[in-house]
């Protein structure tokens, strides 16, 4: 073998650790989540590593699911979620179009300063979004979760969108035109379908942000109807004997529906980010 042949070898090897360390940092801590799921408090606390088949059970899912308020927050966290993700779509498809589309004095300075709050940390919007929340009386409600959480999601999705429309000859919405269709049937019928992919992106991240989000709810939020599950999660951990089967078994039916999501909507996702990347002729 020779030299430059080796050092191929040894390149792709290296690289392929690389890999592997890096998949293993981040997948073992989900892997021992799970795990700790299925064992019972005495094995958890054992400070064994592996358990013995006795010593596994599902009773930690049967008491997350029967005896705490789990399903009905699950429930809820569904339901502000895809409001969250279709509102913020809503409002971000139309801003960028017209960010896209149409000549704007210091178009470049709003951009900007639209996705400059997302440089802000979020502790920073508490006492303000309370204080607006409550104004308009909408404390402990869904609504004002769902507007509480689309402050955080929006700016990103406007920017995001606005660069991808971006990449959409403006060919396409002037033959649509001499067509005879208006404003609304060349963004409904024509660029939608073309941004599929940069779309599909904003609405997994706008779900996944509303889906883990625990800082705007525990504001808001004050009652069981407008609690979700990071409250569940919050509330398991901070008991006086926390059982960590019963967390690490809330933790998992809490990230399953995002796994679930990614892997229906990963082809569009790789599409999306990818295509927004590359400059349209």
């Amino acid at each position: 073998m020779s030299a430059t042949s080796r050092q191929k070898l040894l390149s792709a090897v290296l690289s392929y650790l690389v890999v592997f360390i890096s998949l293993l940092f981040f997948i073992l801590p989900m892997l021992w989540i799970v795990y700790t799921s299925f064992r019972n408090t005495d094995a958890v606390f054992s400070g064994q590593i592996l358990t013995e088949a006795a010593n596994l059970t599902l009773e930690n899912y049967n008491t997350v699911l029967s005896v705490t308020d789990f399903p009905r927050y699950f429930l809820n966290t569904v339901a502000i979620a895809s409001v969250v993700t279709l509102l913020s779509l809503l409002c971000s498809i139309m801003a960028a179009y017209g960010l896209s589309r149409f000549e704007i004095r210091g178009k470049n300075a709003l951009i900007m300063s639209i996705f400059s709050t997302q440089m802000f940390p979020q502790v920073l919007l508490i006492i303000p979004m309370y204080l607006v929340i409550t104004t308009l009386r909408l404390l402990d409600t869904v609504l004002g979760v769902v507007l509480g959480q689309i402050i955080l999601v929006l700016p990103f999705q406007i920017w995001m969108l606005t660069g991808y429309f971006n990449n959409i000859p403006r060919e396409i919405d002037d033959s649509a035109s001499i067509d005879g269709c208006n404003i609304g049937e060349r963004l409904l019928y024509i660029v939608l379908p073309i941004a599929a992919p940069g779309i599909a992106v904003a609405a997994f991240f706008s779900f996944v942000v509303s889906w883990g989000d625990y800082l705007i709810v525990s504001i808001i939020s004050q009652s069981q109807r407008t609690a979700t599950v990071t409250l569940v999660l919050q509330r398991l951990s901070a008991a006086l004997l926390v059982r960590w089967g019963q967390v690490a078994a809330a933790v998992v039916l809490t990230i399953v529906p995002t796994i679930l999501l990614f892997a229906f909507v990963q082809a569009r996702l790789v599409e999306g980010l990818t295509g927004g990347a590359v400059k349209g002729e």
